[in-house]
């Protein structure tokens, strides 16, 4: 491997490993290719409806019900847009929250307001922090999410009195392909670094690379979507990892261009 030359864009030379599911990759790469690098798309997740999806389906039909509607992912917003939610007819005493920018940037496509965004860190720890989720005893909140997936949000709003539930809209599933031409690409040096956005991506990868292969991660650079995938990746022994500090394709990108500038191989 080696390191990125500043001078001839910032991942001139670089081939990146861009894990995200088909339909998500075309901004990042693109992105990657403006900065002189190469992106190799290997997903490794893709992004399918939900089994029964007939529960999430009917909390979002009746948005009365709710006081706060609170949307995960942009992949939330469009899998409860495809089951019928309407936000054109939302109730006026039912607030919307986004966990994102890009989620934001769904909602206001499908002709939602957002009343509520994060300013710093785009994931549950900073939406927790806003005033409107201090008080929130006796309301009924939504999360529109994917099956699955952490509880700190719920965990948190229902401590403070909340009633919370959930909509699961889509579900992560682990792409089958054959491993072996990547195997021997990143064996040979041709992967520089890696782009992971989920803990269930890295479990999967991790999979395919198996015990004999997992030396190719440890020493391999990696952009993450946040401080959680970034301690999962260290606590797998990865030793060069940078966390966006949005969660966005310019966010990835910036990591991975921080990784250019300051990661060496080591001998």
């Amino acid at each position: 491997m080696k390191a990125a030359a500043v001078g001839s864009g910032a991942l001139h030379g670089w081939t990146v490993l861009v894990t995200r599911p088909p339909d998500q990759a075309d901004v990042l790469c693109a992105l990657i290719e403006a900065a002189g690098g190469h992106p190799l798309r290997y997903p490794l997740l893709s992004i399918e409806p939900c089994d029964d999806p007939q529960g999430a389906a009917l909390a979002l039909q009746h948005l009365e019900n709710w006081d706060w509607l609170i949307f995960v992912s942009a992949n939330a917003v469009r899998y409860a847009a495809a089951l019928g939610c309407r936000w054109p007819a939302l109730p006026g005493g039912t607030q919307v929250a986004a966990v994102g920018r890009g989620t934001a940037e769904a909602l206001l496509a499908c002709g939602a307001r957002v009343d509520l965004q994060p300013k710093a860190q785009f994931n549950s720890e900073a939406l927790l922090e806003a005033p409107a989720f201090d008080r929130v005893s006796g309301q009924r909140l939504l999360i529109v999410r994917g099956c699955g997936g952490r509880e700190l949000l719920a965990d948190a709003l229902r401590a403070r009195g909340a009633q919370v539930e959930y909509a699961e809209v889509y579900r992560r599933v682990p792409v089958r392909a054959d491993s072996a031409p990547l195997l021997a690409a990143w064996r040979e040096g041709g992967i520089n670094a890696v782009i992971l956005t989920s803990g269930e991506g890295l479990e999967h990868l991790a999979g395919l690379l198996g015990p004999a292969n997992r030396d190719l991660l440890v020493r391999t650079p990696v952009a993450v979507i946040g401080e959680r995938i970034a301690s999962l990746a260290r606590d797998v022994g990865c030793r060069a990892v940078a966390a966006a500090t949005e969660a966005s394709d310019q966010g990835l990108f910036d990591a991975l261009v921080r990784l250019a500038h300051t990661w060496q191989p080591r001998q």
